[in-house]
């Protein structure tokens, strides 16, 4: 991918911590690597994964970020290329210079802080919401949300990743806008705290380091790391993306309920408390 800088930062230490917390090896991952390669071989409905899979960051990553869970790294990489198929706004047409992704940067600031935490944990900011709830457009932000995941799914290394989301300009006007489902699932599925106007109490959880100076951090203002990871990527590389995708009439059939990709492979249930 032809980016034009580095935005992201972390440090072999870091990624030699990062196994460690999760029990792996450069060993075990080479190995995990060349299985889930070969299973991808082996799956009619996903694409040549030798030509949009060419190197084997994202799968390493994956694997990461499924834990080391080789059932959840099968289902995630095949939701990558399936969920295309019933999110299309969301993950199709990603043109970082297009219509889309400049109306958004002028209603909410997002931004990926470029040093980890103490912790190795990759901090992401939302901040100056605009606070007319009609140019605040969620599905845009999605859209752009995903553009800035597949960049970190190939260039970062983080043990797991905080959200800070400033609701300063937040009113009811934006609550009625947001799709109810997501709203509920981060609930359900995150550690939501909540923080008080002039409270200390986020920095018990993240590092001053890793938070602008406006939202009462110290690694500067909020302009030097918004929609930074944009200079990354190129518009090309993201929009290539479109043409990898699952033909859903190769899929082989598989005793599931319908409401969530099957997986061909090498387990038969996949449970999530």
């Amino acid at each position: 991918m032809a980016g034009t800088g580095k935005h992201l930062v972390f440090t072999a230490e870091e990624v030699a911590y990062v196994r460690r917390q999760l029990g792996t090896n450069e060993e075990d991952i080479k190995a995990a690597v060349t299985s889930l390669r070969e299973w991808l071989r082996m799956q009619p409905h996903l694409p040549d994964a030798e030509i949009c899979v060419p190197d084997d960051s994202l799968i390493e990553r994956m694997y990461i970020n499924s834990k080391c869970s080789m059932e959840t790294v099968k289902l995630g990489l095949d939701a990558y290329f399936s969920l295309k198929h019933r999110f299309p706004e969301l993950l199709m047409n990603r043109d970082i210079e297009g219509s889309d992704f400049q109306f958004s940067m002028k209603h909410l600031k997002m931004m990926t802080m470029p040093r980890l935490t103490k912790d190795a944990y990759r901090v992401h900011v939302w901040t100056a919401v605009d606070e007319d709830p009609t140019s605040v457009i969620w599905p845009l932000y999605g859209k752009t949300l995903t553009g800035a995941l597949e960049i970190m799914l190939v260039e970062d290394y983080p043990l797991g990743d905080v959200v800070v989301f400033d609701l300063a300009n937040v009113n009811g006007g934006h609550i009625v806008r947001a799709d109810a489902n997501f709203i509920r699932n981060l609930v359900v599925c995150y550690k939501v705290f909540a923080h008080l106007p002039g409270s200390t109490t986020l920095f018990d959880y993240v590092e001053r380091d890793c938070v602008p100076d406006e939202l009462g951090g110290t690694a500067g203002p909020v302009d030097n790391f918004s929609y930074k990871l944009r200079e990354m990527i190129s518009r090309e590389w993201l929009l290539e993306k479109d043409k990898y995708m699952s033909d859903e009439s190769k899929r082989p059939a598989m005793d599931h309920d319908g409401d969530i990709y099957g997986i061909a492979g090498s387990f038969k249930k996949l449970s999530v408390d």
